[in-house]
């Protein structure tokens, strides 16, 4: 990161990144202001400035963050696409929308490159979360004590294969591999409702980038729950893109995978 301190502007979804950047920006004394939105549920969150509205409130929130002096924005955490019907944009929402109303129905890819145009056209440079905390994804190799067999590696290639066109489609970034040679594959409500629906006894969770995906606004993310549901489900484990996919908590994530016989496995693409 560059060493000139600029303020930064969260637009925080749910889940634990958002979090750990602000902690960051204050224990570096980086300027840190947030945007809550109205369909998200969020933790406890520490004592800085934050405006709680909705998506297409463009203009509150370009407002907002002109006040704050921001330079960086970083969008970060989990956030549903709100239907098209149910939006109430101000002004400068509407001039948005206009712009990216073609994108909503090309997938959440094109959608985000759409989003991303609008805010540096604002002035505002877009960072991936991973410019300030790059301690977020893993080299290639085993990271825990159960690992894959060398006779499941027909198994675990054929199914990053299928995981990777999945994404390439713009479908989904996961996809479970179950044992008798079955996939389940991610829809848009996201890996937590696949394990959900799809998971039982030796399946494996496989989560990559999609080829085309823009890695400062949706990187894929694994956390502790991820291992807690494939746990419920009597899974066998988990692989993730080398050098791609964030893994939250990732100290507390290997020792929950050895304690209760989960693998996690990390690969090139």
């Amino acid at each position: 990161m560059s060493a000139e301190i600029k303020p930064v502007g969260v637009l925080a979804g749910e889940g634990a990144l958002p979090l750990e950047l602000v902690h960051y920006c204050q224990r570096n004394n980086i300027p840190v202001c947030a945007v809550h939105f109205k369909q998200c549920d969020y933790s406890e969150w520490p004592d800085i400035d934050i405006l709680n509205t909705r998506l297409e409130k463009v203009g509150d929130i370009f407002n907002f963050f002109k006040k704050h002096h921001v330079k960086n924005v970083v969008m970060i955490g989990n956030l549903k696409r709100p239907s098209l019907k149910s939006l109430r944009p101000d002004l400068r929402g509407i001039k948005t929308l206009g712009r990216i109303a073609g994108s909503f129905a090309k997938g959440d890819d094109n959608l985000l490159r759409s989003l991303r145009q609008e805010i540096e056209d604002e002035g505002f440079v877009v960072r991936g979360v991973d410019y300030y905390l790059n301690d977020l994804t893993v080299s290639c190799g085993s990271l825990t004590n159960k690992q894959f067999s060398c006779e499941q590696n027909a198994f675990l290639n054929r199914a990053i294969d299928i995981a990777i066109k999945h994404g390439a489609d713009d479908k989904g970034q996961s996809i479970l591999a179950h044992e008798n040679g079955d996939y389940s594959y991610e829809g848009p409500e996201g890996t937590t409702a696949l394990i959900s629906s799809k998971g039982r006894q030796g399946s494996v969770l496989v989560k990559m980038m999609k080829p085309q995906q823009d890695p400062d606004l949706d990187r894929p993310t694994v956390g502790l729950h991820t291992l807690e549901m494939l746990n419920e489900k009597q899974c066998a484990g988990l692989v993730i893109q080398a050098d791609a996919v964030f893994m939250v908590n990732k100290t507390e994530m290997i020792r929950y995978a050895n304690t209760h016989g989960l693998f996690i496995e990390a690969i090139n693409a």
